[in-house]
């Protein structure tokens, strides 16, 4: 059983890894979407901004995952998720 663990535990992080990085890139697609202009009407930071950092969290999670640079990525990408999307997702022209 203890000879199993290492195993075990690379395919758990490699699906984590997996996870995290598409849920970056979905990020990424979705802060692509909008236009610019609805960034700043909603007071949130410029569309390039969003679109960097759902790029540098997808490499981040890529890279290390389960690191202090993965857990800021994790935030950030929480932030557009649960902040900016909602505020600017609706904005199309």
């Amino acid at each position: 059983m203890i000879d199993s663990l290492p195993g075990v535990w690379n395919q758990v992080l490699s699906v984590v890894r997996l996870a995290l990085v598409a849920w970056a890139l979905v990020g990424l697609v979705l802060a692509v979407l909008p236009p610019a202009s609805a960034y700043t009407m909603e007071g949130k930071w410029p569309k390039p901004a969003w679109i960097a950092i759902c790029a540098v969290a997808a490499i981040a999670f890529w890279l290390a995952p389960l690191s202090i640079l993965g857990l800021v990525a994790m935030v950030a990408v929480g932030v557009f998720f649960a902040d900016v999307r909602p505020a600017v997702g609706g904005l199309r022209r």
